[in-house]
């Protein structure tokens, strides 16, 4: 999963880096999309066997650009978990309301290397059907360090971007022990969305589209 990324990132950043033409404008909003691949990390790495999740994000961003830096903060609802299998069959699946906020920094054009803060809020707090073995968060809130990148795309696509991110929880979601042992799950999550600028829409819509006859 980490190599496939990687590569993703690798051909995005040699191909969009070289060509880059867009020119950001101090202020952009827009709605954003996104797929989550999750998982979480536990101290005890012999006697939890997990499986990583695809979980999904969608919600809005704002974003401030001043000079090769940007500010991006976002307001998202996401999935996050894992699946375990050892020492029993399990699935837990976090909901979550988060506000990440996004420091950028632009080595060349149209791509930022970006990190920063994502706070959260759980929608599914101490979640438990009733004969299923589906578990949410046993916590009311979450934080998590977040690095990644932003490409601005270009031309007739300049209104998008696409991000790629790795969300390393900080705090422990579970307190219900697995038999007498005591567990702390962490978030980890690594993320590809995409983000569209109505403002550039907009201010684009202003300087060609079509005017009204009068």
């Amino acid at each position: 999963m980490q190599k496939s990324i990687l590569a993703l990132f690798l051909f995005l950043f040699s191909v969009l880096s070289a060509h880059a033409q867009y020119k950001p404008k101090a202020f952009e909003f827009g709605p954003k999309i996104g797929f989550n691949l999750s998982g979480i990390g536990t101290l005890d790495t012999i006697t939890f066997k997990k499986k990583i999740s695809p979980n999904y994000q969608v919600g809005i961003f704002t974003r401030f650009n001043y000079g090769r830096f940007s500010l991006q903060p976002e307001f998202i609802y996401q999935g996050k978990g894992a699946t375990f299998t050892s020492p029993r069959s399990a699935k837990y699946s976090y909901k979550y309301i988060s506000t990440p906020v996004i420091l950028g920094f632009s080595p060349v054009k149209a791509v930022y290397l970006e990190g920063g803060m994502e706070y959260s809020w759980t929608t599914n707090y101490n979640f438990k059907p009733q004969g299923l073995t589906v578990y949410g968060p046993n916590f009311k809130t979450d934080k998590s360090v977040v690095v990644g990148a932003r490409i601005n795309m270009l031309d007739m696509l300049s209104l998008f971007s696409i991000n790629v991110r790795y969300t390393h929880g900080l705090t422990n979601q579970n307190n219900v022990p697995v038999g007498i042992t005591p567990v702390d799950f962490r978030n980890r999550t690594f993320q590809l969305s995409a983000t569209y600028a109505f403002s550039e829409y907009y201010l684009w819509k202003r300087k060609h589209g079509v005017k009204k006859k009068k």
